[in-house]
């Protein structure tokens, strides 16, 4: 069995190294978020501005907030190198394949699960190819997979636990907005472990601190107490709008995105304003399709769990974005044009066919390890965070940050699977 593990490391070493190589000597579409972080990068070193964009040009002010620090000042230490970052992405895609290795020796002792997990790892698209990003993903990927190794790994004193979770807590929000209703719990923790314990643990109240000093930051910046204008962003361009696409179809969407509350904020008050009324649009129109939104949000759970990885294949493979989303396409049932986009290149359908048909294994999989997944309460809640929170976008993408822990959990599922019906069939 370790020489199976050992090769398969060194596949997923040399898969890494052919997509560091790949992206440094093609040619790919340029992807907003790689281009954002890039500039916020700068922009704090030059301007001790998280601005990301040119600074220099018409002024975006959404751009002042909508990146937070973590990820930038990261690629700073790299001197925002590709190269540098590519390699450094691939050692994040070799450690995450370990934490997990650690988290299956630590769920079973079915040491058939190890080889299951390997070959998984392998063939998860996303997690590889964000190797070849300057995206956040990865990292907040290794932040959360270091948390959960400390919780069930380290053999150390309560006290310094809570406090190396509490800090990577403070981290990954520092890396991706995502985690920021995951505040609403440091109070509660603090509460519930002063219950449990008769102690105070000031430590859990951290994430708190550091989202109010980043959010003055912010208003510093732009006017507005926010820890990130993304939040505004997503709750317009893709929460409502995504609904208005499934209710009313695909150019309704488009007439809506059109409204005077989406006009890009080129001043200070113009962004007041701007955050004011898009989220006044955007809640109204939720909360008066409620039972809507709600069937778009589940189906964005389950997008993301049968996504082979779209966003990532394409970018990779060079196919520039089209002009329309094909999520809106999804939901606006336009199965023309989406026909029209995904048999635009053969081989590629084919390819991203293929990996559908492995997603569908993994989550058949999954299902088979929910006995294994009541079981063990932290890495089950920090999972059914990921997955309650992506919203309708639902792309493979968002999933990352636990893709690990699913791919150990398919593992277990799969080899559960096959001794059930070996014990069937022997008895």
């Amino acid at each position: 069995m370790a020489n199976k593990i050992k090769l398969k490391l060194v596949l997923i070493f040399c898969s890494a190294c052919f997509v560091f190589i790949f992206s440094t000597f093609s040619t790919q579409p340029a992807v907003n978020d790689c281009t954002e972080y890039q500039s916020a990068a700068k922009n704090l070193i030059k301007n001790n501005s998280l601005y990301a964009a040119e600074i220099s040009k018409t002024l975006d002010y959404r751009l002042f907030s909508k990146r937070t620090a973590g990820f930038p000042i990261y690629l700073i230490f790299q001197n925002i190198t590709p190269w540098v970052v590519g390699l450094a992405s691939a050692f994040l895609l070799l450690l995450n394949y370990f934490f997990g290795l650690n988290l299956l020796s630590y769920l079973t002792k079915k040491r058939e699960t190890c080889h299951v997990y390997s070959w998984l790892y392998l063939l998860h698209v996303p997690l590889l190819l964000h190797t070849s990003f300057m995206m956040a993903d990865l990292l907040l990927t290794t932040v959360v997979c270091l948390a959960v190794f400390v919780y069930y790994q380290v053999p150390v004193l309560r006290s310094k636990k809570i406090r190396i979770l509490s800090a990577l807590w403070c981290l990954g929000l520092l890396i991706k907005p995502v985690l920021l209703p995951s505040i609403v719990a440091s109070p509660l923790l603090f509460f519930y472990l002063k219950h449990k314990h008769n102690r105070f643990f000031s430590v859990t109240l951290l994430p708190v601190v550091v989202v109010l000093l980043f959010s003055y930051f912010n208003k510093t910046q732009t006017g507005i107490f926010e820890y990130s204008s993304i939040s505004t962003i997503n709750l317009g361009q893709y929460n409502s709008k995504l609904l208005v696409s499934e209710k009313f179809g695909y150019d309704s969407a488009q007439s809506y995105a059109q409204r005077k509350e989406f006009k890009t904020p080129r001043n200070r008050k113009a962004y007041i304003n701007y955050s004011e009324e898009l989220k006044s649009l955007s809640i109204e129109t939720i909360s008066s399709n409620l039972l809507s939104y709600t069937k778009i949000h589940v189906l964005g759970s389950v997008k993301m769990l049968l996504d082979p990885g779209r966003f990532e294949l394409y970018t990779f493979l060079g196919i520039k974005p089209v002009a329309f989303s094909l999520t809106e396409m999804i939901y606006a049932k336009d199965w023309k044009k989406l026909k029209a986009f995904m048999f635009a290149d053969l081989g590629v359908l084919f390819v991203f066919i293929g990996l559908f048909f492995i997603n569908i294994f993994k989550l058949f999989s999954f299902i088979f390890s929910f006995h294994k997944i009541k079981k063990n309460g932290f890495v089950a809640l920090v999972f059914l965070y990921f997955i309650v929170i992506v919203g309708p976008l639902g792309a493979a993408r968002f999933l990352l940050p636990v893709s690990v822990f699913y791919l150990v959990f398919c593992s277990i599922g799969w080899t559960s699977f096959l001794n059930f019906f070996q014990k069937s069939s022997e008895g």
